[in-house]
């Protein structure tokens, strides 16, 4: 008796799945658009991390008044801050292909979640595009201070870091919503 309980509902429910929701369909162009954009926001985050080090060699190099070095730093971060943009521009558009793709996910459940996290992706790219600008200026801004260009920089100095240190802070959660959003998904 209690079997055949048991395998009406599993039965019912199976009917219910494929009748009315249907099996779960993700096109081919979102999963690669997908493995890419990991790829390429672990990539960003990996060179965020080596910058905001970068920052600390900077800042040692410049109390040990080692400008040479200070300068030689704060020019490999330049064009490390480069490096991340492109990448930001890249995940940009494998963000761009999972959203043409989106209509084509069922059940209309898992598109809502796949939208919600290339929605916390976009604002991640936005937050990494601002961050790599404010992080520019500062190297800019050292830059200039080691040429001796500039000789008053330690007020907006502090600032600029203060920026980046909340920047690298929202771009963790906005990455980790999306990392719980697709493992919903």
């Amino acid at each position: 008796m209690w079997l055949w309980a048991a395998m009406i509902v599993i039965v019912g429910a199976l009917l219910i799945r494929f009748i009315f929701v249907g099996p779960k369909v993700v096109p081919a162009e979102f999963s690669a658009a997908r493995t890419e954009g990991t790829r390429l926001t672990e990539e960003i985050v990996f060179l965020a991390n080596a910058s905001r080090a970068g920052l600390e060699d900077i800042a040692r190099y410049d109390a040990e008044k080692n400008t040479s070095e200070a300068l030689i730093a704060t020019s490999r971060e330049l064009i490390r801050n480069k490096d991340v943009r492109e990448r930001a521009v890249n995940l940009s558009v494998e963000l761009g292909r999972m959203a043409q793709a989106l209509p084509s996910i069922r059940p209309g459940s898992a598109r809502q979640i796949a939208s919600e996290a290339i929605g916390y992706e976009v604002a991640l790219v936005s937050r990494l595009i601002s961050y790599n600008d404010v992080l520019n200026q500062l190297f800019e801004l050292l830059r200039l201070k080691f040429t001796g260009a500039v000789t008053e920089t330690d007020g907006k100095v502090r600032a600029l870091v203060a920026d980046i240190n909340a920047g690298a802070n929202a771009a963790n959660d906005l990455n980790k919503a999306f990392i719980e959003a697709m493992d919903r998904f």
